[in-house]
């Protein structure tokens, strides 16, 4: 695996069923959930983030970030970018 997962039960959440109903601390509110992140590359991240009351997955890399409404496009967002990174190194 070349990803470190950060929270485990939200992240095998996401991959099963919605998540609206994950609560967030104040500071993941401000900066969001970090969910997994690059071994390879610790600026490359996935988070669930709380977008005017909708969670959204945001795929972090550098000074980039893309929003998603989906796990299944934000999953392959994330893989997409850890293939490069692993490529790099």
């Amino acid at each position: 695996m070349n990803y470190k997962i950060s929270n485990k039960q939200v992240f095998e959440q996401a991959q099963l069923r919605p998540v609206s109903d994950v609560q967030f601390t104040e500071e993941e509110l401000q900066i969001g959930m970090k969910l997994a992140v690059s071994k390879a590359d610790e600026t490359l991240s996935l988070y669930l983030v709380d977008v005017n009351g909708q969670k959204k997955f945001d795929v972090r890399w550098d000074d980039s970030s893309e929003l998603f409404n989906g796990w299944y496009s934000a999953w392959d967002n994330f893989s997409w970018c850890l293939n490069i990174v692993n490529n790099e190194k």
